[in-house]
């Protein structure tokens, strides 16, 4: 899409134009999804075919991110604030730049999984996964509620959303926490520099939890003014 056809969508409704940048942070989590299938079955020819998809789609949502901040007039006919529309785009943008980071510390280290805590590694990265894909939904369903025009039971339906992403980033946290406690027990038996980098990438996948939070109150935020 050139830039005057999507600053157009903009024009005409600002979250229209965030579900294309939204779709590619999806694609982003679902091929990183893929990926840690992959490393978990140390199938390392698959990972790296992931891995290229993601930077692919990290770069194409780079693309829409400087278009909005390039060309974004200061002055725009629209339901929202140019400032909010911005926070929320560079926002979103965390979730492919996350997956792009975690695959690539993986893959760069050949880092196997420890099998004491592979799954509940991949659970702990689901309800991550699971809280992107929740904040694209809160998005494509702004974007209804605004070309009918917000309504009292609009702002209901969001808040609701909002509670859901609450309650998948809560149980992020739980989940997130546990593979701490059972890693903890086992991590001397791995290099000291392995150790480091694992925790790194737990971190890595609960900001995407987080992220997708920020996202549903940074929506809140903007159909509320």
């Amino acid at each position: 899409m050139n830039s005057d056809t999507f600053l157009g969508m903009l024009a005409d409704s600002p979250f229209s134009g965030l579900q294309e940048h939204m779709s590619l942070g999806n694609q982003a989590t679902a091929e990183l999804e893929n990926f840690l299938k992959a490393i978990s079955q140390s199938d390392w020819n698959t990972a790296a075919e992931c891995r290229e998809k993601i930077v692919k789609l990290e770069n194409q949502a780079d693309d829409i991110k400087n278009t909005i901040r390039n060309n974004l007039p200061k002055s725009l006919f629209m339901s929202v604030s140019r400032q909010d529309l911005l926070d929320l785009v560079f926002t979103m943008d965390g979730i492919p730049n996350a997956a792009k980071d975690i695959s690539g510390v993986m893959i760069g280290r050949k880092m196997e999984l420890p099998k004491e805590v592979t799954e509940d590694f991949m659970s702990c990265s689901k309800a991550a996964i699971k809280a992107a894909n929740q904040a694209s939904d809160a998005i494509r369903k702004v974007d209804e509620m605004q070309k009918r025009g917000f309504g009292s039971h609009d702002a209901s339906v969001l808040s609701e959303l909002v509670i859901e992403l609450e309650q998948i980033e809560k149980e992020n946290d739980e989940l997130e926490i546990a593979l701490r406690n059972k890693f903890f027990e086992h991590e001397k038996q791995y290099d000291p520099v392995e150790v480091m980098f694992f925790y790194d990438v737990i971190n890595k996948i609960g900001s995407l939890a987080d992220i997708s939070q920020t996202v549903g109150h940074l929506l809140v935020r903007l159909v509320s003014k």
